[in-house]
């Protein structure tokens, strides 16, 4: 699979965002078919940028991050 442009995997997630709501970045990287890393790293530049807000997910083994647009 060739790679694609960040600008390109913030769309996907945008749109994604847009249609699901809330998701946490491992479905994220799932639907979007991208590595754990990088949709972590485009949902960071994201909230620095203001577009999407992060809560704390449930009380589970791992700490769990949920990310939805403002």
């Amino acid at each position: 699979m060739p790679r694609r442009p960040i600008t390109q995997i913030i769309q996907e997630v945008k749109k994604l965002l847009e249609k699901e709501g809330k998701l946490s970045v491992r479905q994220i990287s799932i639907k979007t078919h991208s590595q754990w890393r990088t949709s972590l790293k485009v949902l960071e530049t994201m909230r620095d940028l203001d577009l999407v807000k992060e809560e704390k997910g449930t009380e589970t083994e791992r700490e769990e991050r949920i990310f939805s647009l403002k």
